[in-house]
């Protein structure tokens, strides 16, 4: 079965951004494994972040709760923010600062 054109297109920029994160902390000289380690958790939750953000596309912010019968909140709107200060939280660990307007969710706050 063919892959979705949007489903290449992510992992094409997964790739690019994992290539840039492992080049950027060469070129410091920090190429000792636990870098490449923490680049890896980084890219781990990069893609569970996708997969939140994904989720909330689909399904919206909130969602019906079967149990109680009533709209709530989508579970991953808050799990959203808590990957995303994780990724940021790693992103500054390796001695990286986050672009002018990131955390507010600018454009390319999913690429810290």
């Amino acid at each position: 079965m063919a892959k979705a054109r949007w489903k290449i297109e992510q992992e094409e920029r997964r790739a690019e951004l994992e290539k840039s994160l492992l080049e950027n902390l060469e070129s410091r000289g920090m190429v000792e494994d636990v870098y490449r380690d923490k680049v890896q958790e980084y890219m781990g939750l990069w893609d569970r972040l996708q997969d939140l953000r994904m989720d909330i596309k689909k399904r919206g912010v909130t969602v019906m709760d079967e149990k109680r019968g009533m709209m709530v909140e989508n579970r991953s709107v808050s799990l959203e923010v808590q990957v995303s200060r994780q990724m940021l939280a790693i992103y500054a660990a390796l001695g990286f600062k986050a672009k002018e307007g990131a955390a507010s969710g600018g454009a390319d706050s999913d690429e810290l």
